[in-house]
């Protein structure tokens, strides 16, 4: 069920390239329909890992990076069934999805363990808040890519493969707001995985490299927000901003815990247990 996952992912992320460069909107369309069948096709294989291991999709690098996806691809449908306009962002945001799932299933086989430390509602919440973020993080990368683009033509060419898409200065504030309910939703997930902590090792806060560099993040994008209310920084210079700082948010959530010494290791790791 994977592999079709991933099948129709990269269909989805082909019909999504070649409706933008030559500005087929019905292929636009359709690699939403792709994407949305996609998405309950991995609905499906996870649901049955989730039966088959005895707890959510919370626990290794597999698990951890396929939950990323489905967060982003589902928030990347939702958005484009609720505003058919922004579908032409599917350029940014699928190709993401797609290589993060083909990373993913490297370690698909492994199966993490419960333990009595990851037996925790705090945990759940946890983990679903950085999800959310991470989906609202992507969606603010693909807007981004998309301002850039089209900026940069002017009036040419990718200018009118974009011409689907609201002005920009709309474009520039639907990507402000994906990224304060990122930006949210992070802290969320900071404060939460904070109380878990606590329940399971007896502290708060301990510097792990984790906790560091999620709290590193939350900063960028609360730098993010500064520039775009205080100091009122637009366009190009501000878009480039959320760009960098989404694949930030993506080592921290994956990257870090497979290849440091960290106590996330069991839930992000290549089958560390905790």
């Amino acid at each position: 069920m994977t592999w079709v996952t991933l099948f129709l992912y990269a269909g989805a992320t082909a019909l999504s390239a070649i409706g933008v460069v030559f500005g087929k909107d019905k292929l636009i369309g359709r690699a939403v329909l792709v994407s949305g069948i996609g998405l309950a096709a991995q609905t499906a294989s996870l649901g049955f890992r989730w039966v088959r291991v005895g707890h959510g999709p919370y626990l290794g690098f597999y698990e951890v990076a396929a939950a990323l996806v489905l967060f982003v691809v589902a928030t990347f449908v939702f958005v484009a069934w609720r505003q058919p306009r922004l579908a032409s962002a599917g350029i940014g945001v699928m190709p993401v999805a797609l290589l993060l799932l083909g990373g993913a299933m490297l370690a698909q086989g492994t199966e993490v363990p419960m333990t009595g430390k990851l037996t925790s509602f705090w945990l759940a919440i946890h983990v679903i808040f950085a999800n959310l973020a991470f989906g609202a993080f992507v969606i603010s990368f693909g807007l981004a890519i998309a301002y850039i683009v089209r900026e940069r033509s002017g009036s040419g060419a990718w200018a009118k493969r974009f011409e689907r898409l609201p002005a920009q200065d709309a474009l520039e504030n639907l990507t402000v707001r994906y990224v304060l309910v990122g930006f949210f939703f992070w802290g969320i997930m900071i404060v939460t995985g904070a109380i878990w902590a606590n329940e399971a090792w007896g502290r708060y806060w301990g510097w792990d490299p984790v906790e560091t560099w999620s709290l590193i993040v939350w900063i960028i994008y609360a730098v993010y927000l500064h520039l775009r209310y205080t100091l009122k920084w637009g366009g190009q210079r501000l878009a480039w901003v959320a760009i960098l700082a989404m694949p930030l948010s993506l080592f921290t959530l994956i990257g870090i815990p497979a290849v440091f010494d960290t106590t996330h290791a069991g839930i992000g790791g290549l089958g560390k247990d905790l």
